[in-house]
């Protein structure tokens, strides 16, 4: 199947976003006022589909997703925002339940969801650290938001413990993080080295992985923690996961400066960015790196 077409969704019955709602625990955990007012100012829907840069990452998520999630099964899409993803996973016939602790990302999932005699996929309120799904529930969970934005090492260990909670013994995770020099590398794509202050936001963002001045970030900006590759690694094995492998998204193709023009027909590039995925060099290079690992 060609990962970059829009899949028909196979319609789930329209209770599943529904499903244990009225046993789930209370959440207790709010998400960072830092977080929730950047997407009341930024369209997150748009952000895979109408640039160079955003389709590479959607194309790379789903041909990752057709590698390395098992071929049937229920998955949890946490922080799934506006539903991109589990749209198109509940096209290719998975049971999926987003959640996102942004109102108006599910709002837009849910709309996303909706097709003539019930909805394609489940899509609620929910946040990572805090999962009111039921133990051992689920095949595979998606982490390609929460773990950097929750900048405290002890709030992304509690989002790895539920993920793995809720996952079935040898259940899939797929986890995503921001590198720590991507900042560097996307300033320098687009000619703002000379911006006043920029070079303290690049030695904050090496020596702390902070995206921004907690003291004077700026309304809406974006406010997120930036790994190291090795460090996702640790978390992941800290956390209890096993057969941990790394993998870049973009991989060295988001600083292609004809990139436009070669996603006309990705076919040949995505098969590049595929052969070196896994190399150390291109996990550096990448703006994103995702950690795949299973439950024991």
């Amino acid at each position: 199947m060609d990962v970059w077409r829009t899949s028909t969704w196979k319609p789930l019955r329209q209770s599943l976003w529904t499903e244990n709602h009225s046993q789930a625990r209370i959440l207790r955990m709010d998400i960072d006022g830092r977080v929730s007012r950047r997407y009341e100012v930024y369209d997150e829907d748009a952000r895979l589909w109408e640039s160079a840069v955003g389709e590479l990452v959607r194309l790379r998520t789903w041909d990752i997703f057709g590698r390395y999630l098992p071929p049937e099964g229920r998955v949890l899409d946490v922080g799934g925002g506006p539903g991109t993803h589990a749209a198109h996973l509940a096209g290719l016939g998975y049971e999926v339940v987003l959640l996102d602790p942004v109102e108006r990302h599910v709002e837009a999932a849910r709309s996303r969801a909706e097709v003539e005699g019930g909805l394609t996929f489940g899509a609620r309120v929910g946040e990572a650290r805090d999962l009111a799904e039921p133990d051992e529930s689920f095949d595979a969970v998606l982490l390609l938001g929460p773990l950097y934005h929750l900048v405290e090492p002890g709030d992304r260990r509690r989002a790895l413990s539920e993920a793995r909670r809720v996952l079935r013994p040898g259940g899939v995770l797929l986890a995503e993080v921001i590198t720590r020099y991507s900042w560097v590398m996307d300033a320098t794509l687009k000619g703002i080295l000379d911006r006043t202050g920029i070079w303290d936001d690049f030695s904050r963002n090496i020596e702390s992985g902070l995206s921004q001045n907690p003291d004077s970030l700026s309304e809406g900006g974006f406010w997120a923690y930036f790994h190291g590759p090795q460090e996702l690694r640790d978390e992941l094995s800290e956390s209890g996961f096993a057969d941990c492998r790394l993998v870049a998204v973009e991989g060295f193709a988001w600083l292609l400066g004809d990139l436009a023009q070669r996603l006309a027909d990705p076919e040949l590039l995505l098969d590049a960015i595929r052969i070196t995925e896994m190399e150390g060099s291109m996990l550096g290079c990448a703006a994103h790196v995702m950690g795949i690992a299973t439950r024991n």
